[in-house]
């Protein structure tokens, strides 16, 4: 018969063996909670690490151009691409110039619309007013008048200097609209020379969306170089 104190240890024995085993129990599932959690990170890590690896790579892919786009920008704007635009509009289209080079926002007063068949017809009335907003802001105005025997001369007046426009024959080859508009902004720019204006007007594209620019002669060369390998969105002299 067992005594009541070998019984004791012996209950006690079984209570720490229980308690021991409950105790590596714990541990065996600590364990494998530790190992699915590591297996967790892991699996994470390696998801964030293709995440921005491919992040990057679009970030890098994108660096060129968007580098191009503040340096010849700040240039510009630097260059006083800016000076006289509306002041409530500088920053936007600080903005645009530097993350976009975009540079044909009339609200600049550099750029304007002029349709060399409407000039080369003798419509000025098509941009003449915008014209002048942007040269009053240089303290220019034109005054622009047709001569009473236009539609036989092809002449007019800038502040009374009289052109011509184009001659018959030019008429006859069919590139007036071109000759036309390169000898009225030839004159003009003559004009503004007179006055100590350190811009001249360039001309952009041709025909009806013929478009002419107001610029110093940094800011075309910063634009030039801008587009160096697309010739057509660079600016050419009348």
């Amino acid at each position: 018969m067992v005594s009541s104190r070998s019984s004791k240890r012996l209950t006690n024995s079984y209570t720490m063996l229980y308690y021991r085993f409950l105790k590596f129990e714990s541990l065996k599932f600590a364990c494998k909670v530790l190992r699915g959690y590591k297996q967790c990170v892991l699996i994470w890590t390696v998801l964030i690490t293709i995440f921005l690896g491919c992040n990057e790579s679009k970030t890098s892919n994108k660096q060129p151009e968007e580098i191009g786009y503040a340096s010849h920008g700040d240039s510009l704007i630097a260059a006083g691409f800016l000076r006289y635009a509306d002041s409530l509009d500088v920053d936007t289209l600080a903005s645009q110039v530097r993350q976009s080079f975009r540079i044909y926002d009339e609200r600049n007063n550099k750029i304007l619309h002029v349709d060399a068949e409407e000039l080369a017809e003798f419509q000025f009335s098509f941009f003449l007013p915008r014209l002048n907003k942007m040269l009053n802001r240089r303290n220019f105005y034109l005054e622009l008048k047709t001569a009473d025997n236009h539609e036989n001369s092809y002449e007019v007046f800038l502040n009374g200097e009289k052109i011509q426009l184009y001659t018959e024959e030019e008429l006859q080859k069919h590139d007036f609209w071109d000759i036309a508009s390169r000898t009225f902004f030839k004159k003009l720019n003559e004009l503004l020379k007179r006055q100590h204006i350190d811009e001249s007007f360039f001309l952009l594209y041709g025909g009806n969306d013929l478009h002419a620019f107001l610029l110093s002669e940094k800011q075309f060369n910063i634009i030039a170089d801008r587009y160096k390998n697309d010739s057509v969105e660079i600016p050419y002299r009348p």
